[in-house]
């Protein structure tokens, strides 16, 4: 059974103004810092390999956009961040791993025992 959770709520003006805002910011995260990047770059090597002009910010987005389609069309997928495996488990492997941890865990615990009754031991053994 998979609920669908809600990630994200808008509620109200103030919320959608908040979301407003954050789609900007990442808008100009992603856009705008690394055309300024690219604007900078470009600015500071240019001058020493041939007399071309400087670039403005709206030059350096669209050399990023310039260089990011260029990448898309090599690689023919957008860049994505991936979190965990990337083939999930199926249900044996599951159950393997599970038993893993237990007799880990049991294991654990064992030493444990072991250890508390050394000690025991040896307060015994100072005591008499």
């Amino acid at each position: 059974m998979h609920k669908r959770g809600r990630i994200i709520e808008i509620r109200g003006f103030k919320g959608l103004l908040t979301a407003i805002f954050i789609v900007c910011c990442l808008a100009t995260g992603f856009t705008v810092f690394p055309g300024f990047i690219a604007m900078k770059c470009w600015n500071l090597l240019v001058p020493y390999i041939t007399d071309m002009p400087q670039m403005n910010l709206l030059h350096g987005v669209m050399l990023w956009a310039i260089v990011f389609l260029i990448w898309f069309a090599f690689n023919g997928h957008l860049p994505s961040l991936h979190f965990g495996c990337n083939s999930p488990m199926n249900d044996e492997e599951i159950k393997d791993f599970i038993e893993a941890i237990k007799k880990e865990k049991e294991r654990q615990s064992q030493q444990q025992i072991e250890m508390i009754k050394d000690e025991n031991d040896e307060d015994k053994g100072d005591m008499e």
